[in-house]
């Protein structure tokens, strides 16, 4: 009877890992707007001390392009963890796949006060700029959510000027690409 249901229970495995293999893709074609993606951050993705360290060591040694981002598949499906770089990229992509004309890209923010930086994703709708930031820690927690409308990048900036956060005081705010790769 077990030999029986060893490869049984094989092929409903296999089976089950084709059917989850697109469920990033699946639940993407099914969202509407840049809230969805929103939603799904806010309720889903949490912040990895660990994996920030492992991320800014690797900048001190290799420069930029030793940034690393999650793929958004892998973030989707696997751990819904990481750090600030991993919810931008999740955004942007996700967002380009619902509607291309948010035209969502990068945006990278200067710590004036030294390492972390900080990676968060901008996009347009309405023709005006928004920001969705669900990448930060809990001292930052602050800069969450989904910022906007903004005529410029330059008025962002100034509401991050507004806040008072822990070791955190806002340089440049730039669009930029990301120089790094995903993993």
């Amino acid at each position: 009877m077990k030999t029986k249901m060893l490869p049984s229970a094989m092929v409903l495995l296999m089976f089950c890992s084709i059917a989850t293999a697109g469920s990033y893709e699946d639940t993407v074609t099914k969202w509407k707007s840049y809230k969805d993606v929103a939603n799904w951050l806010n309720s889903n993705f949490s912040f990895e001390k660990g994996r920030q360290k492992q991320i800014t060591k690797r900048l001190r040694t290799q420069g930029p392009s030793g940034l690393l981002v999650r793929n958004p598949t892998t973030l989707y499906e696997d751990n819904h963890r990481g750090y600030c770089a991993d919810s931008a990229n999740f955004a942007i992509k996700s967002l380009n796949a619902i509607d291309p004309s948010y035209n969502a890209r990068w945006v990278f923010i200067w710590n004036e006060k030294g390492r972390p930086n900080h990676w968060v994703a901008a996009f347009d709708f309405e023709e005006k700029l928004y920001i969705m930031d669900y990448g930060t820690g809990r001292k930052w927690e602050e800069m969450q959510g989904v910022h906007g409308p903004y005529d410029s990048l330059d008025k962002y900036r100034d509401y991050l000027a507004s806040l008072s956060l822990p070791n955190f005081k806002v340089g440049k705010v730039i669009f930029r690409d990301m120089p790094g790769q995903e993993d």
